[in-house]
């Protein structure tokens, strides 16, 4: 089928440059941005690991994981349905729906049979809580970017039920939220065991955290070389522009 069957009229293919992915996003609404890109580059699952990534969105991180490692079994779950049938479509169309399974659901009321499921779970949530800041009128804008659907602390405790012991979380956040991410990891059996900072220029405190955390171990955490955006020209540092070079 070609390209523009799978396409609505509010929507357009992004190139991801792996393995000639394409991703549907919305023109007008939310668009996934380089925190995606870095989380899914911070991601380590292991060949024929089970995944789950909360709040796919679009389906991007799914796909670029997919390239990395292709032995995957990824269950994308997204709480807004016209995100979700739109990932569902990415999906299709470029032919791994087998393996990366779009369902559209609520990780507060995923299913008993999800416990102790998975291997590796990451997302991308919503940076701010109710009340900071000011909310999109735009809903999937306001659902991407504030809690209004799913707080940090439900987060963290369902993905750790869901988890099976010895299995994997990784999230992208603010850096300012750190201290409660490690203090809700603790609550949850999570132990850290890999952190990196995200500068946007080398002199800037840090924006972002890349956190990596493994149920039931005991705390060893490896602080990684910060990760910089842009040089002194506003372009994209090497490691982050080859994030985004085509494969060849």
């Amino acid at each position: 089928m070609s390209l523009n069957s799978f396409l609505l009229p509010d929507e357009d293919f992004t190139d991801l440059g792996r393995q000639n992915f394409q991703v549907l996003q919305k023109k007008q609404g939310f668009r996934f941005s380089i925190d995606a890109v870095l989380l899914a580059h911070f991601l380590t699952p292991e060949p024929y690991h089970t995944v789950l990534d909360i709040g796919t969105g679009c389906g991007v991180i799914p796909l670029l994981l997919l390239a990395q490692e292709p032995t995957l079994q990824i269950d994308a779950l997204e709480i807004q349905p016209e995100l979700a049938d739109m990932a569902y479509r990415s999906m299709e169309y470029n032919r791994v729906a087998d393996q990366i399974h779009v369902q559209h659901g609520d990780i507060n009321t995923l299913s008993a049979a999800n416990l102790q499921a998975y291997d590796y779970i990451y997302s991308n949530p919503p940076f701010f809580p109710v009340g900071s800041g000011k909310v999109s009128p735009n809903q999937q804008i306001a659902l991407a970017k504030h809690e209004l659907a799913c707080t940090l602390a439900q987060l963290i405790e369902q993905s750790s039920r869901r988890l099976k012991p010895d299995g994997h979380l990784a999230l992208v956040h603010r850096a300012q939220r750190l201290p409660e991410l490690l203090s809700l990891c603790q609550q949850h059996h999570l132990a850290p065991v890999r952190l990196r900072f995200v500068h946007a220029q080398i002199d800037d405190p840090a924006s972002l955290c890349l956190l990596e955390a493994v149920k039931g171990r005991a705390p060893q955490l490896t602080i990684m070389p910060p990760l910089v955006i842009y040089n002194e020209f506003q372009e994209y540092t090497p490691e982050v522009q080859q994030y985004y070079t085509k494969e060849k």
